[in-house]
């Protein structure tokens, strides 16, 4: 839901519950990805439907819709709720209530993360009863799988989300994903990283071959297109998980040993040509340069794919100009061995096409230390 729906929600609500919705709209997180919930209306037409709405909440690859019901006759007592799976908490009794419950059966009407706390509780109350339908068949291939994979030690009841269907069961695993040291992403100059580092490991049985990896936005920018490894059907989870782990974990490594390299580069750059640097950041840098009253800007651009891919290397004119912007010029290469005399040729002829002359006399050299 967006912005504005939630706003048009929020006013149609009975001003007495605002707080507790406003709250789980803006504040509240669920499941193993931290994902927002979002709010549907209930499209009814009887008296008293502004205190009803409905709840969409994460969980395994699902989207479990719940309905609040209000009662605006007695505001100061808790809300009911209709479950979309028939079979959780149809037998409910107080005793239940009260030990899995507590927000609900304290209901505190002057809180406003009153409601939020109900529905922490109610999908942790939802998880058990999944994984008790799991364990109604202790023969099943599935039941077996969740069962080792608890017993590896690395893998703990609250980094798995289970959900069992008819025919389908669905684990959504967290990974053991070490990104302490992964460098910030920036959006439009503002430092913002675009939501948990997390990564998921989704997988169903019985065609578990089709194991799907969930990763945060963050972790989906840095680390890109990432292949899993083959899991073959007599693959089992407690060795499978630990592969794609180790997987990850060795990009992670392999991308900040890149960006180490990268920082290096800029730095012995920005050191040999302190007096020629116009502008520099973590991924690029620009100098400005002179030879015989010809000025001209050295962009250096490196990649996320560096130091497998070269960086780009681009020459850029302060007096000529192509449809009112800089003539500039993207070089075919960056070769390591003689930088500098490779520049220094590429710049002489850059500089004649700028002025129209013809390339004979390409060989000339300029000595940019001396600049």
């Amino acid at each position: 839901m967006s912005n504005e729906s939630c706003l048009g929600l929020l006013l149609d609500i009975t001003p007495a519950f605002r707080p507790f919705i406003q709250c789980v709209y803006q504040d509240l997180k669920l499941g193993l990805c931290k994902t927002k919930v979002d709010i549907e209306r209930i499209s009814v037409v009887c008296e008293g439907a502004e205190n009803q709405f409905r709840l969409v909440l994460p969980y395994c690859s699902k989207k479990l819709k719940w309905e609040v019901i209000f009662d605006p006759m007695t505001p100061w007592f808790a809300p009911d709720f209709r479950f979309d799976d028939d079979s959780f908490l149809n037998n409910c009794d107080v005793e239940i209530i009260e030990q899995r419950l507590p927000s609900l059966s304290k209901w505190n009407e002057s809180n406003p993360k009153a409601l939020s706390d109900v529905i922490s509780e109610l999908i942790h109350l939802y998880k058990i009863h999944q994984i008790n339908k799991l364990n109604e068949d202790e023969s099943s291939r599935a039941s077996f799988e969740y069962s080792a994979l608890l017993g590896d030690a690395v893998t703990s009841e609250n980094d798995i989300e289970v959900w069992v269907g008819g025919h389908v069961v669905e684990f959504l695993i967290k990974l053991n994903v070490d990104t302490s040291h992964l460098p910030e992403l920036y959006n439009e100059g503002v430092e913002q990283n675009p939501g948990i580092d997390t990564a998921l490991l989704l997988v169903r049985y019985p065609n578990s071959t089709n194991a799907e990896l969930i990763l945060s936005p963050l972790l989906n920018k840095s680390l890109g297109n990432i292949v899993l490894p083959v899991m073959h059907q007599s693959s089992v989870l407690m060795d499978y998980v630990p592969m794609v782990t180790e997987l990850l974990n060795n990009k992670i490594k392999e991308l900040l040993n890149n960006e180490k390299l990268k920082r290096e580069l800029l730095a012995q750059l920005i050191v040999k040509y302190e007096g020629a640097i116009l502008e520099h950041d973590a991924n690029n840098a620009a100098f400005l340069f002179e030879m015989n009253d010809f000025h001209w800007i050295l962009q250096i651009d490196i990649g996320v794919k560096f130091p497998d891919k070269p960086p780009i290397l681009t020459l850029r004119s302060v007096y000529h100009c192509n449809k009112g912007k800089p003539k500039f010029k993207v070089l075919p290469s960056c070769p390591y061995k003689n930088f500098e005399g490779y520049i220094e040729q590429q710049v002489q002829i850059f500089k004649n096409e700028c002025k129209g002359v013809l390339h004979n006399n390409s060989n000339q050299v300029m000595n940019i230390e001396n600049l």
